[in-house]
């Protein structure tokens, strides 16, 4: 038994509500210095170590000269470094740094309560079933594509899907 198609463009067009309601209610005021996905970058760096960038641009799922914008922007700021791949001297790896850290872990910090103050109103329970419902989503999302790109023979990462942003 599968989903109308009805069903299918309710709950995208709900998920890109939920994009918008995440953005609005619980950004931190220093993600507006950062391009839109910048904290994605760096809990990416932060999970996966030192790497080069078309690598990580593959785990993120977005272009290479997507990720040179955000990699510019926070090396200018400080929250991430370049250094070159001792493995080859032509290559150069990114890091993030102890500031971006830093600055990843008050964004963190701030989405939460933001969001325990939006679902003051909810019990553990609810908060728990939301979870292993998107959770569930999340996986089939996964699956989904990672099928989709084995038919195409592109490659899908599927580390992201576990990086805390």
């Amino acid at each position: 038994m599968g989903v109308s198609p009805d069903s299918a463009q309710g709950l995208i067009k709900e998920l890109y509500f939920m994009g918008r309601a995440i953005r609005a209610a619980l950004s931190h005021p220093e993600e507006g210095d950062l391009l839109p996905g910048g904290a994605g970058v760096l809990g990416s760096l932060e999970a996966k170590g030192p790497c080069r960038q078309v690598d990580l641009a593959g785990e993120l799922c977005i272009s290479q000269s997507t990720l040179s914008r955000h990699v510019a922007e926070l090396v200018s700021s400080g929250n991430v470094v370049r250094q070159a791949d001792p493995s080859d001297g032509r290559a150069t790896l990114v890091q993030i740094t102890d500031q971006g850290r830093d600055l990843l872990r008050r964004i963190r910090v701030s989405r939460a309560r933001g969001l325990q103050a939006a679902l003051a109103h909810w019990t553990e329970s609810e908060a728990e079933q939301a979870t292993e419902v998107v959770r569930k989503l999340r996986n089939s999302l996964a699956a989904a594509a990672h099928h989709s790109a084995v038919g195409e023979r592109r490659p899908v990462s599927t580390e992201s899907q576990e990086v805390d942003v």
